[in-house]
């Protein structure tokens, strides 16, 4: 990804509250994980929900990183140290629950408080006209590692949304699931966007997202096909979307997308 896209991207205010919203969703998920071990599904969704923080930390790291002016080779010194402290600190029983989460986050203030590399911002300009909101492109491997994901974490909802039934208080519970599976589907949105971005083609995120939702939906509102199903339609779907290059489209012969 190219330092023009990812410039400007992370804050200074956006990657510290980035990261206490990562420590303490962590820290919930491994709080579930201790008491309701027993729980496979719960244990399924909650290592789903790890593995799609440390993919959003690692995403705010490197953009806060390049905000700063610091070039790509210092993203693995930073967090190398930040994960080896951390994991150090635990193994060796110096720290323990919620203190991790607290060094992961005070590890972090460092790169909080540095001014990023275009601080001095014409205040005239800036009022005058907002400025238009970037999108940052999606390379092939990270869109397929994001769908997989999200599919995979949105059928261990699917479970748990079974499981609640008859439970006390199904109704919030399977509301608040609910609700869970819609963040999930906006995040896969964001992505699609970017994917189309960097393919050139960003106009058509609505046909895009049409046609691998509408067919999904359908055949499993008409019981057509069962909900696994549903979702191994939806990450074939997007397969061309990962195998096509930006070459091969027509980008080079139409206007370029304007940020929106």
């Amino acid at each position: 990804m190219s330092n023009s896209t990812l410039s400007k991207q992370m804050g200074r205010v956006t990657f510290l509250l980035s990261s206490v919203l990562v420590a303490v969703l962590c820290g919930g998920a491994l709080y579930l994980m201790r008491t309701h071990a027993e729980n496979r599904h719960l244990l399924l969704a909650a290592a789903y929900g790890l593995v799609l923080l440390g993919v959003f930390w690692l995403r705010s790291l490197e953009s806060r990183l390049m905000d700063m002016g610091w070039p790509r080779w210092c993203f693995w010194p930073c967090f190398l140290t930040i994960f080896t402290a951390c994991f150090g600190a635990h193994v060796l029983k110096i720290v323990d629950g919620p203190e991790i989460l607290a060094l992961f986050i005070a590890l972090q203030i460092p790169l909080a408080v540095w001014p990023g590399k275009e601080a001095a911002i014409d205040l005239s300009t800036s009022q005058t006209r907002k400025p238009a909101r970037k999108v940052t492109p999606i390379d092939a491997l990270e869109f397929a590692v994001y769908v997989v994901l999200i599919a995979g974490l949105l059928h261990v909802l699917h479970l748990l949304r079974i499981d609640v039934s008859g439970m006390a208080h199904s109704r919030a519970l399977k509301l608040a699931i609910d609700a869970g599976s819609g963040l999930l589907c906006m995040l896969w949105i964001f992505s699609a966007r970017g994917r189309l971005k960097a393919l050139g083609q960003m106009r058509w995120t609505l046909v895009f997202c049409s046609i691998v939702l509408i067919p999904c939906l359908l055949l499993f509102a008409l019981r057509v096909i069962s909900f696994p199903h549903a979702l191994v339609l939806f990450v074939v779907l997007q397969i061309p979307a990962v195998l096509i290059r930006h070459e091969f489209t027509l980008a080079r012969f139409l206007p370029a997308d304007k940020d929106s």
